[in-house]
């Protein structure tokens, strides 16, 4: 029963999310196919879940290589949420947000494009950097004068790399500077 989810599950992502694959992506990985799929769930010592999500295998020529795959959540001890994400079948992060303790979203994040600089499957299994995503993302403060948290900026960014005009706002939505990177 799970295989079935999992695959219905891999069908509607992959349905409902390519469009953020250039050309050349979708041709390169359209000939792999999973070998494995493994459904996984971790535990802190007080029984709340710490993590939990599937993780697919790829096998080319002698090369294995696991990727997180669709929904995939991290928690805090006391069994609150702390970050939800969802992968494509190549564990490229097609979203994720990220919440505090106390459950105020701190982070979020959306893949606008994924583009590979390999034609080589095994190269792009095995060097993560040869994968190039492409996101919109942003980040949140809280206010103890407005006891809530507040969009601080956002932005575009390649992996880790801020790319294009960042916008930084004040606590109360205005908008306060424009950086370019």
């Amino acid at each position: 029963m799970k295989l079935i989810i999992t695959i219905v599950f891999t069908i509607f992502i992959t349905f409902f999310s390519s469009s953020q694959y250039s050309k050349e992506y979708k041709i390169l990985t359209e000939k792999l196919t999973a070998t494995d799929t493994l459904n996984f769930e971790e535990r802190y010592k007080n029984g709340e879940i710490k993590e939990k999500g599937t993780i697919l295998t790829y096998k080319v020529g002698d090369y294995s290589a696991d990727y997180y795959f669709g929904e995939y959540y991290q928690y805090f001890r006391n069994g609150k949420i702390k970050m939800r994400a969802v992968f494509d079948r190549f564990g490229n992060l097609l979203s994720q947000k990220c919440y505090l303790n106390f459950g105020g979203l701190c982070s979020e994040s959306t893949a606008l494009e994924i583009d590979s600089e390999t034609t080589d499957l095994e190269e792009l299994l095995r060097v993560d950097e040869k994968t190039k995503v492409i996101s919109n993302d942003k980040f949140y403060n809280y206010s103890m004068k407005l006891d809530s948290m507040y969009l601080k900026k956002e932005g575009k960014m390649i992996g880790n790399k801020k790319i294009g005009i960042w916008k930084i706002y004040s606590r109360t939505g205005e908008l306060i500077d424009e950086k370019q990177y």
